[in-house]
């Protein structure tokens, strides 16, 4: 007969724990964070934004052309997509440690050489903009508490 040590044993408050912290992480990896759907529409809204951008730049001897006025149709609607993504990523909360670290790097993506960052650049905007940005950083702080 083996006799059993210590060590092999699980003692059933270390069972408990584990089994919860198993349970949260799958709970976790389940639900869905809002935050990566307003990522990927952030994204799609930048990458629009700068074909839009490179496509009105069309020469002076063009500026009068139907196609001028169509670039610059298409760069104004454009852009008011890019805002209300900009928009819906400062007031959209992760509820995931991945959804709040992927938040953070777009956060502090560089926007251009004259803003060095989004969250600088949306501080720019005398709107709804500018008031989610200057609050974003106190909701993230307020939010790594409660997912921590």
């Amino acid at each position: 007969m083996t006799k059993r040590t210590d060590t092999a044993t699980i003692s059933r408050r270390v069972a408990i724990a584990g089994a919860v912290a198993t349970t949260l992480g799958v709970a976790e990896a389940a639900a869905p964070d809002p935050i990566f759907p307003v990522l990927e529409q952030f994204r799609l809204a930048q990458e629009a934004l700068s074909k839009a951008v490179k496509a009105a730049d069309l020469p002076p001897e063009q500026w009068l052309t139907a196609a001028y006025g169509e670039a610059q149709t298409q760069l104004k609607n454009t852009y008011s997509w890019f805002r209300r993504a900009q928009f819906n990523l400062l007031t959209t909360m992760p509820t995931t440690r991945s959804g709040l670290a992927a938040l953070l790097a777009c956060l502090g993506q560089e926007a251009d050489v004259e803003r060095p960052s989004l969250l600088v650049d949306a501080m720019c905007w005398e709107d709804e903009t500018r008031e989610a940005a200057c609050t974003v950083l106190n909701r993230l702080a307020a939010l790594v508490l409660k997912i921590a």
